[in-house]
């Protein structure tokens, strides 16, 4: 998926959703849609948790380097830093 097409994605989140389990079960719910994967209950409440932990102890640097390991090029990650600025 092109990151400019993931981002587009990621901005039309209400940000009120990302507040409550719910909401963020639904978002969750709604992402798997797009690509073709149904999540079990337990699959949600594992990402709903990893979401909450990476809220309050990642930030956007640590984000992009973790993405730099994972194999996104470094044309992506420079397109994203603009972004960020």
């Amino acid at each position: 998926m092109d990151i400019g097409k993931l981002l587009g994605i990621v901005k039309s989140i209400p940000k009120d959703k990302l507040k409550t389990d719910a909401g963020l079960k639904e978002v969750i719910r709604d992402l798997g849609k797009k690509t073709g994967k149904t999540f079990t209950d337990k699959e949600l409440n594992a990402y709903v948790a990893q979401f909450r932990h990476m809220s309050k102890t990642e930030n956007v640097g640590s984000l992009l380097n973790k993405l730099s390991k994972k194999g996104v090029n470094a044309k992506d990650i420079d397109s994203l830093k603009k972004r960020f600025k």
